[in-house]
């Protein structure tokens, strides 16, 4: 018997999908790894702004992502968890710089652009809301997560765009 033949089957299976996106514009992104959605999540969010008047322009260090209407900006985007009703936003690192950092997210049929300033970004994570990413409590990383959505991004004090 070959080695192949013996692994469990069930290994080989992809795994379950995220029906509300089946029939999405964001269907294709939902499906790509964390490294490829992200710079899709800067070119979505590029793109859109663009046209609805924002100068955006490349960023001048890798701190940020762009620099939208002036501003040095952060950009962090996802397509809802599966089975639930928030976003993963990862690597969320204050110390960089950036005086700004923006929301996109890729319900199944909207897209929803958010930004939050830097100021709000780290009462944020000094009250424990955006939570250490790497290494737990004890941990020092430097790098944070949310899990939320537009409404409770709102709560935060981020802004809507567009």
């Amino acid at each position: 018997m070959q080695l192949i033949e013996m692994i469990d089957v069930s290994l080989l299976q992809p795994e379950d999908r995220d029906t509300r996106y089946d029939d999405s514009p964001f269907k294709h992104i939902k499906a790509m790894g964390a490294k490829q959605k992200g710079k899709y999540y800067e070119l979505i969010t590029e793109n859109v702004l663009s046209q609805i008047g924002y100068t955006v322009e490349k960023p001048v260090n890798t701190d940020h992502d762009r620099i939208i209407n002036g501003v040095k900006t952060e950009i962090k985007g996802g397509t809802l968890n599966k089975g639930t009703d928030v976003f993963s936003f990862l690597q969320i690192r204050p110390d960089q710089d950036y005086q700004e950092l923006m929301f996109t997210m890729c319900y199944p049929h909207k897209l929803v652009i958010m930004k939050m300033d830097k100021n709000a970004v780290n009462n944020c994570v000094k009250r424990g809301v955006f939570k250490k990413q790497h290494g737990g409590n004890k941990g020092n990383s430097g790098t944070f997560c949310y899990y939320g959505n537009a409404e409770t991004l709102e709560e935060l004090g981020a802004q809507l765009i567009g």
